[in-house]
């Protein structure tokens, strides 16, 4: 059976009517974009675990808070990026490929249009390239660069919202956070209604407080965590519903306990599942064969190289299929005693140099509170991997 179109985006956003829950979440993000309307600087940084919806969530506010408060925004990628007038630059940039369409585009447009040249095929992708004496002065004079732009957009826009991600440069956001804070309406010179959302792994809005104390009291922290089996079902059933796919009761649990919550791993799973079913009707084998084939996929996409090439040992193996043929194992802790009663000779030998590789390379970490020989995995895509992997070698 054909399969042309996917409901699931395994690694994209998803669009608004696919979005489930993250109520508390939205609303605070809504709530501080609001309150941008009286001309205050607003810096919020989303954190979570990479693939558990932290662009998803933003650009779910970004939509809803166009649609309810006339805010214009734009998603800026930090890949690259190697100083803050290519923050600038290319905000700008994405600013007015993003306007393409709605009202306020011709005027932005113009304001910027000398500046400004087609690329792409039709001319559809556009590109910022100002003279670098301009650029430079843009970025000095960060907060009139912000008035023009909200000149042009006064009459159909309320406050500008800016969305920054997916940097591995500590410095770069935090550079990002002292120009906003120095040149956005603090210093006397105008107020102008600005939103930022920067988005990241916790340890990098860790560093960068432990960096710099004083970003403590700028970055307001929002984060997200896994669904609950409620909403990793309710996500499912509404993506197989729109391709008028029937699932099964115990397909959908099997595939909500494997997903875990992780929005990642439900559209992987998703998606395979999708794929394999022939008849419209997804039942527990779909949901079974689905799920291992998700798992070399999600090894492949998610696991960085060196964790990926340590388990294709085949020792390494047998130790992730004792893990998976545990049921009390299905959770981020397991011990090390009762792993090494279930395995034979060869397994015993190799166990602690797996534990001690593992460490390594940062999947696992001794879990103190639970006692000695215990641990927990420290990312929730490598604990589901891990079990995906070793029920698939068990198959």
């Amino acid at each position: 059976m054909q399969k042309d179109y996917s409901p699931f985006v395994p690694g994209q956003p998803v669009a608004p009517e696919f979005f489930i829950g993250r109520a508390e979440q939205v609303k605070f993000l809504f709530d501080r974009i609001r309150q941008t309307l009286s001309g205050r600087l607003d810096i919020v940084f989303v954190s979570g675990e990479r693939g558990i919806g932290k662009t998803s969530l933003a650009q779910f506010v970004r939509w809803y808070a166009e649609r309810e408060l006339g805010v214009v925004s734009a998603y800026i990628h930090l890949g690259g990026i190697q100083d803050v007038g290519e923050v600038v630059r290319r905000s700008i940039e994405r600013l007015v490929q993003e306007s393409n369409g709605k009202p306020w585009h011709k005027r932005l447009w113009n304001t910027l249009r000398s500046h400004i040249r087609q690329v792409g095929l039709f001319g559809v992708t556009i590109e910022f390239s100002p003279p670098p004496d301009l650029l430079s002065n843009a970025v000095r004079n960060f907060s009139q660069t912000l008035k023009q732009l909200f000149a042009a957009l006064r009459e159909d826009a309320k406050r500008l919202a800016f969305r920054l991600g997916r940097h591995q440069r500590f410095g770069a956001k935090e550079r990002i956070r002292r120009l906003a804070q120095k040149r956005c309406g603090r210093n006397g010179d105008g107020k102008i209604p600005v939103s930022i959302v920067l988005a990241g792994l916790e340890e990098v809005r860790t560093t960068l407080i432990r960096n710099n104390e004083s970003l403590a009291r700028v970055l307001l922290p929002v984060e997200i965590h896994l669904w609950s089996e409620d909403e990793c079902a309710e996500f499912s059933l509404k993506a197989f519903a729109r391709v008028n796919n029937q699932v099964n009761d115990d397909a959908l649990e099997t595939m909500v306990q494997f997903s875990g919550g992780h929005p990642a791993l439900a559209h992987e799973i998703g998606d395979a599942v999708f794929r394999i079913d022939s008849d419209g009707i997804i039942d527990r084998r779909d949901a079974y064969e689905g799920i291992l084939k998700a798992a070399e996929v999600v090894g492949r996409k998610y696991l960085e190289p060196q964790v990926y090439q340590a388990i294709r040992s085949p020792r390494y193996r047998k130790i992730l299929r004792v893990l998976a043929s545990d049921p009390s194992n299905f959770f981020f802790q397991f011990q090390r005693a009762k792993i090494l009663r279930k395995l034979d000779p060869n397994g015993r030998k190799v166990l602690d140099n797996f534990l001690q590789r593992m460490q390594r390379l940062g999947v696992i970490v001794p879990d103190q509170e639970s006692g000695r020989g215990a641990y927990r995995f420290r990312n929730a895509l490598h604990f589901f991997y891990f079990g995906m992997e070793g029920r698939r070698r068990i198959r």
